[in-house]
């Protein structure tokens, strides 16, 4: 019995690591107002983590468009 309930665990947190890391398609819905382009936002993965030059591009980029998007007419009731 405690083997049923040992497989049974092993299979929940396999089961939820799944989801936490987006593998297990259709178990979260997607943003439909999220952005297209947003997925090529996926670094090179190095021995101590994210290559940091790349991950400073990417926000100096964003901060850019982000700068971009209030600056437009319109937008004055959406700026901080």
């Amino acid at each position: 019995m405690s083997l049923i309930f040992a497989v049974l665990a092993i299979l929940v947190v396999a089961g939820a690591a799944l989801a936490a890391s987006g593998r297990w398609s259709g178990s979260v819905p997607r943003d439909p107002d999220r952005r297209r382009d947003a997925d090529d936002g996926r670094f090179d993965v190095v021995f101590r983590g994210y290559r940091m030059d790349a991950v400073d591009a990417r926000i100096a980029l964003l901060e850019a468009e982000l700068a971009q998007a209030r600056s437009r007419p319109g937008n004055a009731g959406h700026q901080r």
